[in-house]
């Protein structure tokens, strides 16, 4: 009996020990068809004049049966990127921003809904042009969201 409890600790110990797949392995195909996302401007219809900053926000939904475990190499989850009316890029929120060089992870849970929010500024639009908002998961590039608008 003291036999078998050893061998079952002996398997539990190297199951724990196997490498784990990351984002950018086959597992991040399977995560990212199962992702539908959306990213929508609060409010949609807005004058430079009137706002310093625009709330954006991206929302991912597990459309999956299925736990989905998403594997980050640092502790961003999200970037979001500002696009001039000739594509050039004019704002990266992560910019500014310092995040944790360790790994990380986000469970989606089968139906779930992520949200993530963002404040991206109008200092460098131009009124009346149109401009977009890209926002994507690092390493799941399948997950990218798109918007355009044109500030009044």
């Amino acid at each position: 009996m003291r036999g078998a409890w050893l061998g079952l600790f002996i398997v539990a110990a190297l199951g724990a020990c196997a490498p784990r797949q990351t984002g950018n392995a086959n597992t991040s195909t399977a995560a990212e068809s199962a992702l539908s996302g959306a990213l929508r401007a609060e409010p949609s219809d807005f004058a430079i004049a009137g706002h310093r900053e625009v709330k954006f926000v991206y929302a991912l939904t597990n459309s999956s049966r299925r736990v989905l475990h998403l594997d980050f190499p640092t502790a961003q989850h999200v970037e979001f990127a500002l696009r001039g009316p000739s594509g050039e890029r004019l704002f990266l929120w992560s910019e500014d921003r310092s995040f944790a060089a360790s790994p990380s992870s986000v469970i989606v849970n089968p139906g779930e809904r992520l949200e993530f929010e963002a404040g991206i500024p109008t200092r460098d639009m131009v009124a009346g042009r149109t401009h977009s908002v890209e926002a994507v998961l690092p390493g799941y590039p399948a997950t990218a969201a798109a918007v355009t608008f044109a500030p009044r």
